[in-house]
């Protein structure tokens, strides 16, 4: 009998899913309940399938499934809106005032004219100031050297300032926000 055709009195179709055993057979109906009842409560139809009749019911076991339903929470992406970002560089001029230093020699000719009598003096400095002698030679009766003139060498520090225009650079960020179509922020 297994996998004949069964009617039940509402009108639901099953099918017979296990063979007889004990005198007993299970018919599986489409709302998913199952009935164990005698193969002798199945009257036969035309058809070649079967109706259960009303007198097996009480005292058989009507099998009927509990069904619970679950919950499956699933998340998706979805691009809401864009951001563009651009980097660009600004310049600006500004003016710098630094002190540039610059040193200058002072040559001061003073006339000594000073008989030397032995060795000639050397260059030499006195108080930051280098002092080299100029040494001549004249014609006396008798020859002498005479100091005619010293060159006084000194370094004088002078200070000044030049304004000159600088170009700075910096780097400035735009950004962008661009909201996409159906992503209304008040959804």
């Amino acid at each position: 009998m297994r996998g004949a055709a069964v009617v039940r009195e509402d009108g639901t179709r099953g099918t017979v899913i296990t063979d007889e055993e004990h005198g007993r057979i299970v018919v599986e109906f489409g709302d998913g309940s199952r009935l164990m009842i005698s193969s002798e409560a199945l009257v036969p139809l035309p058809d070649g399938s079967y109706k259960v009749s009303a007198e097996a019911l009480p005292g058989d076991q009507l099998v009927i499934p509990v069904i619970a339903e679950e919950l499956t929470v699933e998340t998706h992406r979805v691009a809401r809106g864009r951001v563009r970002i651009r980097k660009r560089i600004e310049t600006r001029e500004e003016v710098v005032d630094t002190p540039v230093v610059s040193e200058q020699v002072v040559v001061e000719r003073v006339a000594v004219n000073r008989v030397i009598d032995g060795v000639p003096p050397e260059p030499h400095e006195e108080d930051g100031i280098l002092i080299i002698p100029l040494i001549e030679e004249i014609l006396v009766v008798e020859k002498r050297l005479v100091v005619r003139e010293e060159l006084r060498v000194s370094r004088k520090r002078i200070t000044t300032s030049s304004p000159q225009k600088i170009v700075l650079r910096r780097e400035v960020v735009d950004i962008d926000r661009q909201e996409l179509k159906g992503t209304d922020s008040r959804e």
